[in-house]
């Protein structure tokens, strides 16, 4: 009992120590639960989101084949082959048969061809317009009308009513019903123009019908099995999976002696699209160990220096009780029993506290409180650990100590010694990170993975940094004493000497503050380079902040694209081409509108537009990028030929300038004003191109992708650059890596006040004696405000020196590896996140001279006023 109560009394007197360990832990347990569970919760949404926004055939797989003679067989080795391979806990397929264009008969039969549908499911993916859907083939005799439901705009086209009759050579199609599709670039459509529209390359329709209505047609029949994922059920692990069974699905089915042997196909850009998000969340892990890295050294840091500055403040009572008989093992026993104390509750805290703000910031995304108790029960034995340890050593100490020991020679030299150490881990962990270029690195079955050495450099870079700071600050204060104590009076000469002979105490907040400053500042340069770097990376994937592609109508999209407010539309020439040994993309817009459609292109894409304007006349002038400059050896002034096919014969060229990309070429480019192409190839005799595409600059693209989605003129997609960026994908982990380095300034804030704290314990009877001497209360505490004011602000500008050198060593690698589609030759600048980075460090600032100034008035109140020891 009487053991208890010591304990009790010891820990009461270092209470303010005792709570900023209790601060730490919980900063360790809620910002790390936030980041872990947000990580793994938001890997799952954005696939979610990638996956889910993928329009028509980019969101489904279709497999191919003319349909047999026996259909009931084929069908049924179809279904079998399907349900074997494809996981049906992610992906659902559906059966339908489609049939090339019919020609109507009659003399007032339309001039499209007619094309029939079966679909059993279209009912829930569209909704009637008029009539009813089609239920029967007919009364079964052969010159009974076949019921029919066709689409809306099919039927506007060809002026049909409910109740019509279409004849074919050797049937006849009864009107019952007109539907719409609920969403024509729903994967299950296939992203088909003739769904969207109901016309297109000459045909209509699709005219509903049951499959017995398709035998003997005079044409081809294609059967076509449709997948597309269940989006809810996806999780990366599944998402893998299910790439490797679409590829085990083609031979499979190929190999299955029901499904026929006419030219098994698989279309669509499922698989791609899974790949392209799962690449995203492999890069996502260069960057998502950063937070956690920077949140635990910032946390162990914290939480060793307060059990040092907790075992330096006990190191009297620590030798009375040795000297009165009290064990090792009692003392350390003592100290941990009060880091868990303080610790388990300020854990649990702290994890409900991560969880409670993913719950009301990020709703909808899966939790998992296993995450929230590891992370909690991590924290807190991390704290009762190190809390341990120092008490340990201090224990361990000899109760009379040599010259050495007391000069603390023996403590500078295994700190020197981890800095060294420290410092050559973290420079081969750099030079690891420069040689592959990122964190991530190939394995051997092509993915990626994580190098567990390369991935520290960001933290380790800091570390060292900090720590080769912390070493010199001793030296430095000692430097600025004596320049000081030249001066009369105590201020500066009081402060200045006391930091100088405190150094280990005011090194518990100085080092955490650097490291914390360091981070943040680390954190806004990473943020910033990927913001740009993912811009610069969308708009040359897409050139105009809006790309209107497949039409099959172009007139009427750019109709449809002109009649929008605030736009800018540009019709655009995109092909493939020869040049020399290689094939590129050739690019050709007007080149004048190109910075309207285009905006936020690399300055250099500017560059070559004004190069092309004022080349000479004689040859076509154009830009090409880096990389087929590299291939050709052309450059500025070297003349090229351009292959544009046998249509339309070979351009000669003359290149004008070269640069890192060109916008919507993808890997390899040529850029050239769409006028002066046409009159290139006309004086060359051939046919000008058509527009393949058109480009739109607007005020609000999001209304301009949601007008073509809704309307769909002349079947076109509209795609704007977010669909191109990363940042569904990304925006989680520089959002973690922000709370990774707020975490790190809120456990260097506790540390200063556990600092001030023991400051304010330790050294009451100093206060006293500078009153005696005539010392005024006021100037104490301006003395004392000065010492923490000095300690801190001195490691706020180190700190943000050693965060402007680990970005500069690592920023754009990392800004890099978090947008893996960006062409090999753009190359990431650095760029700083400032108004964040201006508010958390100001409020750093704010809270720190708020602790100085709280401490500043204890002393000043604690000089005002007779103490025992004067009465006495």
């Amino acid at each position: 009992m009487a053991s208890a109560r010591l304990a009790l009394a010891r820990a009461g007197a270092r209470s303010g120590v005792l709570a900023g360990v209790a601060a730490v832990v919980l900063v360790l347990a809620g910002v790390g639960t936030a980041i872990i569970d947000q990580a793994a919760g938001a890997g799952v949404t954005g696939l979610r989101d990638r996956v889910g926004a993928a329009a028509g055939a980019e969101g489904a797989v279709r497999w191919e084949i003319r349909r047999s003679s026996d259909p009931e067989a084929q069908t049924a080795a179809g279904a079998a082959v399907l349900d074997r391979t494809l996981p049906a806990d992610s992906i659902e397929w559906g059966r339908t048969v489609e049939s090339a264009p019919v020609p109507p008969s009659g003399e007032d039969a339309p001039a499209a061809g007619l094309v029939l549908l079966t679909d059993p499911d279209a009912a829930a993916r569209a909704h009637l317009v008029d009539g009813a859907w089609p239920e029967t083939a007919g009364d079964g005799s052969a010159s009974a009308p076949i019921p029919t439901a066709v689409h809306a705009g099919a039927a506007a086209a060809l002026g049909l009513a409910v109740g019509d009759t279409i004849e074919l050579a050797d049937r006849s199609l009864e009107l019952v019903g007109t539907w719409l599709p609920d969403d024509a670039r729903a994967p299950a459509w296939f992203g088909s123009p003739l769904v969207a529209t109901g016309s297109a390359d000459g045909a209509a329709g699709p005219f509903l019908v049951d499959e017995r209505a398709l035998d003997g047609l005079p044409v081809a029949v294609r059967v076509r099995w449709t997948a597309t994922p269940i989006v809810d059920a996806l999780t990366p692990d599944s998402a893998r999976e299910l790439t490797s069974a679409i590829a085990r699905t083609t031979p499979a089915l190929a190999a299955e002696p029901g499904i026929g042997e006419d030219g098994l196909s698989q279309l669509g850009g499922l698989p791609a699209t899974i790949d392209a998000a799962i690449t995203g969340l492999d890069a996502v892990r260069a960057i998502t160990p950063l937070p956690l890295l920077l949140l635990a050294a910032a946390g162990i840091a914290a939480l060793g220096r307060l059990g040092t500055l907790l075992a330096g403040a006990r190191r009297g009572e620590t030798v009375l009780l040795r000297a009165r008989g009290a064990a090792t093992r009692q003392l350390v026993g003592w100290q941990a029993g009060e880091a868990a104390a303080v610790g388990a509750p300020a854990a649990i805290l702290g994890a409900a506290a991560g969880e409670l703000a993913l719950l009301l910031l990020r709703p909808g995304e899966p939790r998992s409180l296993w995450i929230a108790a590891a992370v909690a029960a991590a924290s807190v034995l991390v704290a009762v650990v190190l809390l341990a340890a120092s008490a340990w050593g201090e224990a361990r100490r000899p109760v009379t100590r040599s010259t050495g020991e007391d000069s603390g020679r023996g403590t500078r030299a295994a700190a020197l010694g981890g800095t060294i150490l420290v410092a050559v881990a973290a420079a081969v962990s750099l030079w690891q990170f420069r040689l592959y270029g990122s964190p991530l690195v190939r394995t051997a079955d092509g993915g990626t993975a994580v190098d567990p050495l390369a991935v520290l450099a960001p933290v380790l870079v800091l570390l060292a940094l900090a720590l080769g700071a912390l070493a010199c600050t001793p030296f430095v204060s000692r430097l600025l004493e004596r320049i000081a104590s030249a001066r009369p009076g105590l201020v500066p000469s009081l402060p200045l000497r006391q930091l100088a002979r405190r150094a280990p105490m005011f090194a518990a907040a100085s080092f955490t503050a650097m490291l914390g400053v360091a981070g943040i500042v680390l954190t806004a340069t990473v943020a910033g380079s990927w913001q740009r770097f993912d811009a610069d990376a969308a708009a040359l994937a897409t050139g105009g902040e809006v790309r209107v592609v497949g039409a099959a109508d172009p007139a009427a999209a750019e109709a449809a694209a002109e009649a929008l407010p605030a736009v800018v539309v540009e019709p655009v020439v995109r092909r493939e081409i020869r040049v020399g040994p290689e094939t590129a993309t050739l690019v050709a817009t007007g080149l004048d509108l190109l910075p309207q459609v285009a905006p936020g292109l690399p300055a250099d894409i500017a560059s070559a537009i004004r190069a092309i304007d004022a080349a000479d006349a004689d040859l076509l002038p154009v830009a090409i990028d880096e990389k087929l400059a590299a291939s050709t050896s052309a450059g500025p002034g070297d003349r090229i030929s351009l292959r544009l096919g046998s249509a339309d014969g070979t351009i000669d060229a003359r290149v004008a300038a070269v640069v890192q990309a060109v916008p919507g070429a993808g890997e390899i480019g040529v850029l050239a004003d769409r006028a002066e192409l046409d009159a290139a190839v006309t004086e060359a005799g051939a046919r000008a191109p058509s527009p393949d595409e058109l480009w739109i600059g607007a005020a609000d693209p999001a209304a301009v992708v949601a007008a073509f989605d809704r309307d769909r003129p002349g079947g076109a997609v509209a795609l704007a650059r977010d669909a191109a960026s990363t940042a569904s994908l990304v925006s989680p982990a520089i959002t973690a890596l922000w709370l990774g380095a707020i975490g790190a300034l809120a456990a260097a804030l506790a540390a200063l006040i556990a600092l001030a704290a023991a400051l304010g314990a330790s050294r009451r009877g100093e206060v006293l004696v500078l009153r005696a001497l005539g010392a005024p209360a006021a100037m104490q505490g301006r003395a004392r405000f000065a010492e923490l004011a000095a300690s801190v602000g001195t490691a706020i500008v180190l700190g943000a020196a050693i965060g402007a050198i680990a970005a500069w060593a690592t920023s754009a690698e990392l800004a890099r590896a978090a947008v893996p589609g960006a062409p090999a030759a753009l190359a990431p600048a650095l760029a700083v996140e400032w108004w964040p980075l201006a508010a958390a460090l100001g409020a750093f600032a704010l809270a720190t001279a708020a602790v100085a100034l709280v401490s500043a008035r204890a002393v000043t109140r604690d000089a005002g006023r007779p103490g025992r020891e004067e009465v006495r």
